[in-house]
């Protein structure tokens, strides 16, 4: 097996996580206030440690934030976590499941090793982890390691019982696998809510739009009208499952000037735009 890069997510406490996405959310584009608004969740804290150091870049690992520098502002995975406080506890904490278990998938692998064995002794899970991973040395791969952890168990997803064994909450990784099946999905509702979302948007764009804006838009949608979780990687898998060409439009994608996030991708190739022509009848 291919040792793979693990991320430290130096922060890790959800709770604090949340809520410096919320003032990321609050001030999208302002990386002053943005900063301001974090430095008061960690009094006595100097900013190059808190802010550069500790919040952007776990939330950049974690995929929550997109942008650099002042352009700064919630992902779509991140805006249906604050979006979903709002509405009610449950479906919040199952966007939570969600949207940790792709980063997982992504990024860790630690779900579907658990997945494949009823439970681990912790300190085996951390050397079969360990064996699998670069990191400079056992202590750095170790911390990686129960960060991660930490947050498989903040959500619910992992348990990690008195007699020192990790396992799956079976109950609500269940319904997590459902809540990211896109066909349990309904494509046409899918489908209205990127034209309408797109139009919208276009208003100001000349008709190009960042398909990161629409992600976020139609993902919050259909949060608040469906009560469905339509995490990033569930939209681009929707996305490519509809014709692009027919009788009555035609969708075009832009590629980036240079390197991006959260480019979409069909056939191998990456895509930052998305435009729609409504053929007349």
């Amino acid at each position: 097996m291919k040792p793979k890069e693990m991320p430290l997510i130096k922060e890790y406490r959800i709770d604090k996580l949340k809520a410096c996405l919320e003032c990321i959310d609050h001030y999208p584009f302002n990386r002053d206030k943005q900063k301001e608004c974090i430095l008061v969740l960690y009094p006595g804290k100097v900013e190059k440690s808190v802010f550069r150091g500790m919040i952007i870049s776990s939330l950049r690992h974690l995929g929550l934030i997109i942008g650099y520098g002042g352009f700064i502002r919630l992902s779509a995975n991140g805006k249906i976590i604050i979006k979903s406080k709002s509405l009610n506890d449950e479906l919040h904490q199952r966007v939570l499941r969600a949207v940790v278990y792709e980063i997982d998938e992504r990024k860790f692998g630690f779900l579907g090793i658990l997945v494949k064995k009823a439970s681990f002794l912790k300190q085996d899970f951390l050397t079969f982890v360990n064996s699998i991973v670069n990191g400079r040395n056992e202590k750095q791969k170790k911390e990686r390691t129960l960060h991660w952890f930490s947050i498989l168990e903040q959500v619910g997803l992992t348990n990690y019982d008195d007699k020192r064994n990790l396992s799956i909450i079976a109950h609500q990784y269940k319904q997590t696998l459902s809540d990211i099946d896109i066909a349990l999905k309904n494509p046409g509702k899918f489908k209205k809510y990127l034209f309408d979302t797109y139009f919208e948007l276009s208003k100001d764009t000349a008709g190009v739009v960042d398909i990161a804006n629409l992600r976020e838009k139609v993902a919050v949608k259909m949060l608040i009208n469906d009560k469905k979780i339509l995490t990033e990687k569930q939209f681009d898998k929707m996305l490519r499952s509809i014709p692009f060409a027919t009788n009555d439009y035609l969708i075009s994608f832009g590629r980036p000037m240079g390197a991006e996030e959260k480019l979409f991708e069909y056939k191998g190739n990456y895509f930052r735009t998305l435009s729609i022509k409504i053929f007349k009848k």
